[in-house]
């Protein structure tokens, strides 16, 4: 394809609809690789759990609020990561970190 006859709008179009069906067909193809797999399982006398085991998540609970603004109760913190713009605002103004907590 000639990409000089787009204007740059086009492209940004273009690359967010190239963006969006290729996320289409990565979970089509693994929907379909699944199902190959169950398949053969199936046929070789397993279930993919005896095969590959149950599906395991390794997610953290999420962390307890630890910061919040009184004034805004969606700012919130839980002193993981990196501090928040709205708290980082208020300690350059001269309050402390402390004076936030929960």
């Amino acid at each position: 394809m000639d990409f000089k006859k787009y204007s740059r709008a086009e492209l940004l179009k273009l690359s967010a609809d190239i963006s969006k069906e290729m996320d289409k067909r990565a979970e089509s193809d693994k929907n379909e690789t699944r199902k190959r797999l169950e398949k053969l399982a199936i046929e070789a006398g397993f279930s993919v759990a005896e095969l590959f085991g149950g599906q395991k998540t390794n997610k953290r609970a999420p962390a307890k609020i630890k910061y919040a603004d009184p004034k805004n109760p969606e700012n919130a913190w839980s002193g993981r990561g990196r501090m928040p713009r709205w708290l980082t605002a208020e300690v350059d103004g001269g309050k402390k970190k402390e004076d936030f907590a929960v």
